[in-house]
């Protein structure tokens, strides 16, 4: 039986509890920034899953993503030989299957896993799901009712993943992180086939 004073505990109590809980969202959000901020070359091994509800349709890519301060790329192997290049000014899209590479104009796009949570996070609901460990798993609710879990472990995210109200998602799993240590020489200089055909819609 809940007593007189349980309940007046509880009223004053709750306020310190949710904000309690708030501070710890915003806290642990602060150290991936911190984390992130002091990486130069980012190097690891990735799975994305890829659904498509209203055909259902499911795809597996797995591959390499690489990136410093200016460049981002990732190799995929499945896909054989599919790459995605983000620069400053530009998005290049390669796919050797088809022989043709695809370079446009920067959109807003990011597939840096701090620039993920970062896009997200302001305009989301938050919820801390589980905590063990060195390991966290925060769930965020968009205003277009998307649900994002990410999973963290020692401040670096480890999945990312976003259902959107049709339930269609995308998963990314990250592993084999190599912070620091230094990127394959020229890994952001593509160069095709001389076969590939070039379509260029940059504004120029």
């Amino acid at each position: 039986m809940v007593t007189y004073l349980n309940r007046v505990l509880l009223i004053l109590l709750l306020p310190t509890l949710l904000f309690a809980n708030e501070v710890t969202l915003e806290s642990i959000y602060e150290q991936i920034l911190i984390k992130y901020s002091t990486i130069y070359t980012y190097e690891t091994e990735f799975v994305q899953e890829n659904y498509w509800n209203e055909i259902d349709v499911n795809k597996t890519s797995e591959g390499k993503l690489y990136y410093n301060k200016e460049n981002l790329l990732m190799e995929y192997i499945q896909p054989d030989g599919q790459k995605l290049q983000i620069k400053e000014n530009s998005i290049t899209m390669y796919d050797p299957i088809t022989e043709q590479a695809f370079i446009s104009d920067k959109v807003d796009i990011e597939l840096r896993p701090d620039k993920l949570i970062s896009h997200y996070w302001d305009m989301s609901e938050k919820k801390l799901i589980e905590e063990y460990e060195d390991t966290i798993k925060i769930q965020l609710l968009t205003p277009e009712s998307e649900k994002i879990l990410i999973i963290i472990s020692n401040n670096m995210v480890m999945e990312f993943n976003i259902v959107d109200i049709n339930k269609n998602f995308v998963i990314y799993k990250f592993s084999d992180i190599l912070i620091n240590k230094g990127l394959p020489e020229n890994i952001f200089e593509l160069n095709f086939p001389e076969n590939t055909s070039v379509i260029d819609t940059r504004n120029k």
